[in-house]
């Protein structure tokens, strides 16, 4: 979309130097007096004082021609701004807007709504059954919306399907290949349904997923992570704006899907793509993505970055002390500090207000002959949040 594009800011900046370049700041030019036409004495201007006169001829701004005779004083003349270069607005490039699957009186996927940005990296997960796969099928026509719509470089899926479709490339679990073919056919047989896909495009995308020095080889001596790479080389042909990647590391080794990890965020990153990606390896998830979708139950319960996931699970407590006595521990951290505590195998969780709280509880179960470990800040793992808030929203789900 152009509205990304870094030239509308140099378009700024370059209008500004014309403006200015089309002024003379010659010294000698602004000494010598402009010359003046007779006029007849009915056309004559009221003289000038002749002290305010020599004064504006002698300063000559920026942005102002000399002063001559007959022109209106400064404050008499309209006062014309430079325009301001526009600053372009952060449009999504794919925007979820009440998007709803229904089979019969059950909804898969209920009103869920979410954004995304250039070069975002957003990480979609959910429960088995929770909804990931449908919503994925529903932005890539592979099923039809019941309600809602998604918009897609501004392109409405449900009215403008083709147009929408163009700038998406998607990867849906184990992609299929010719194993008799080189990596090269198989992508020269997917770039001639896409259409406009030249070789150059061919051998430019297998650089970029890494596969340059093996996409001659035939694909039937791929490994399982080559074969991945070179499915998203294959939704990267038409060079969409969005990439949509249902459960890809599945299979992979952990070297493997490390290298996939840097993969993605080189093409995020460097090429500007925004990926959208569904798993169940929540650890590699928490090391990849800028932003989290949690679905349960058709519905999105969560949309936040990982720090503000993270920063707003309580599941027991933003700081641990690990002792001897942790029920003793837990009632005198009530009594003393009225802090309420969870009791965990041997740790005590709490939320103190700041540091130097925890050091005082500290000395103080120390005075009280418990033998503290350890102590410190909790770092909640994404498996941690995921499942806290899963579990809320199974709790407030089962309430209700």
């Amino acid at each position: 979309m152009g509205i990304f594009n870094k030239k509308s800011n140099n378009a700024g900046g370059n209008g500004a130097n014309v403006q200015y370049s089309a002024f003379s700041f010659d010294d000698k030019q602004n000494q010598q007096a402009p010359q003046q036409r007779q006029m007849r004495p009915s056309q004559q201007p009221a003289p000038m004082p002749q002290n305010n006169n020599q004064e504006y001829q002698k300063v000559v701004l920026p942005n102002q021609r000399p002063m001559q005779q007959g022109q209106p004083m400064p404050s008499q003349q309209p006062q014309q701004q430079r325009p301001m270069p526009k600053t372009p607005q952060r449009m999504p490039v794919l925007d979820v807007v009440n998007l709803t699957k229904q089979y019969g009186e059950r909804y898969a996927v209920d009103n869920i709504s979410f954004k995304m940005y250039p070069g975002q990296i957003v990480g979609f997960l959910g429960a088995n059954g929770a909804g990931k796969s449908t919503t994925i099928k529903m932005l890539t026509g592979l099923a039809k919306i019941t309600s809602g719509d998604a918009f897609i470089c501004g392109y409405s899926v449900a009215d403008s399907f083709e147009q929408a479709i163009q700038n998406v490339g998607a990867m849906i679990e184990v992609p299929i290949f010719y194993p008799y073919l080189s990596g090269f056919n198989n992508l020269k047989f997917f770039a001639k349904l896409s259409g406009n896909v030249d070789n150059e495009r061919i051998n430019h995308v297998a650089t970029l997923v890494g596969l340059g020095n093996r996409i001659k080889d035939k694909v039937g001596s791929y490994s399982l992570g080559m074969k991945q790479r070179l499915g998203v080389a294959q939704a990267l042909l038409s060079s969409p704006k969005v990439l949509i990647l249902d459960e890809p590391t599945n299979g992979l080794d952990a070297n493997g899907i490390r290298e996939f990890r840097i993969m993605l965020k080189q093409l995020a990153y460097k090429e500007g793509i925004s990926i959208l990606i569904s798993s169940h390896i929540l650890g590699e998830m928490e090391n990849l993505c800028d932003n989290i979708i949690i679905i349960d139950k058709g519905r999105i319960i969560q949309v936040s970055t990982m720090e503000q996931i993270k920063r707003n699970c309580n599941q027991a407590g933003s700081q641990f002390i690990k002792c001897n006595a942790p029920n003793f521990a837990g009632k005198l951290i009530l009594q003393k500090f009225n802090i309420q505590a969870k009791i965990q195998a041997n740790q005590v969780y709490f939320d103190a207000p700041n540091k130097e709280i925890l050091s005082q509880i500290i000395v103080m179960l120390t005075q009280n002959r418990i033998l503290v470990y350890g102590a410190g800040e909790v770092d909640y793992s994404l498996e941690d949040v995921f499942l806290n808030i899963i579990n809320k929203n199974n709790a407030s789900t089962s309430i209700n």
